[in-house]
């Protein structure tokens, strides 16, 4: 898998996320978004996320990263050359959550081996009628799940972090569809046309970026 997805210099997928909270009453919460992304390797990136809690556009052109809060009417702009690799680094440092992200990196099997002190063959599975081989992996303070699509197309077609240090075990999942690499990849802007209207402000104020909503909500009924 890390092979043939590091050999693809285009790539195109849908993909469904669900990231869960655990309130202070021990209620497990899944909160679920869904989007778009492109890339063409080595410094290109466009993906789009939308949920409960955001509407974003994202993309790096290799010389600057910009996002786009829709639900907002507002973006910023970072400045900074380099690659795919070098900006999920950057993200990285500064603490920015992208989970999923390893698996766009050029170096996907250094990446996800890293700190991994168990793995194993779980068995044979399908992901939406499609046959997958299922491993799971474990690390210190995380374990983590692949299911990856059996042939000649070694895609991951679900992948699952789990946080097990923290209370009941609230888990990450993203399910990959409508993959495409190479020829079969449509042409993609890497630039966002941003609405005249569209206040400038600085990447932390985007707080509605996150698929959780604010604290105090979690618990709310409406």
């Amino acid at each position: 898998m890390s092979d043939f997805l590091a050999a693809q210099k285009t790539i195109s997928f849908t993909y469904q996320s669900s990231l869960e909270a655990v309130t202070p009453d021990f209620e497990k919460l899944q909160f679920v978004s869904s989007g778009t992304a492109n890339l063409t390797r080595p410094d290109k990136l466009r993906v789009t996320r939308t949920g409960g809690f955001a509407d974003v556009d994202v993309s790096f052109d290799g010389a600057s990263l910009t996002v786009h809060g829709k639900n907002l009417d507002a973006y910023a702009k970072i400045d900074g050359k380099g690659s795919l690799d070098d900006l999920i680094d950057r993200m990285m440092t500064a603490g920015v959550e992208a989970p999923g992200a390893d698996l766009l990196s050029s170096d996907v099997y250094d990446v996800l081996m890293t700190d991994v002190t168990e793995a194993k063959h779980i068995s044979s599975a399908f992901v939406d009628g499609v046959e997958c081989d299922y491993l799971a992996f474990r690390t210190p303070e995380i374990d983590w799940q692949i299911w990856i699509q059996a042939g000649s197309q070694p895609i991951p077609r679900r992948y699952v972090i789990t946080s097990k240090h923290i209370v009941q075990a609230p888990q990450y999942t993203l399910e990959i569809s409508d993959f495409k690499s190479g020829a079969d990849v449509a042409a993609e802007s890497y630039t966002i046309e941003i609405p005249a209207g569209a206040k400038t402000v600085d990447l932390s104020e985007l707080q509605s970026l996150d698929e959780l909503p604010a604290p105090a909500d979690t618990g709310e009924v409406k």
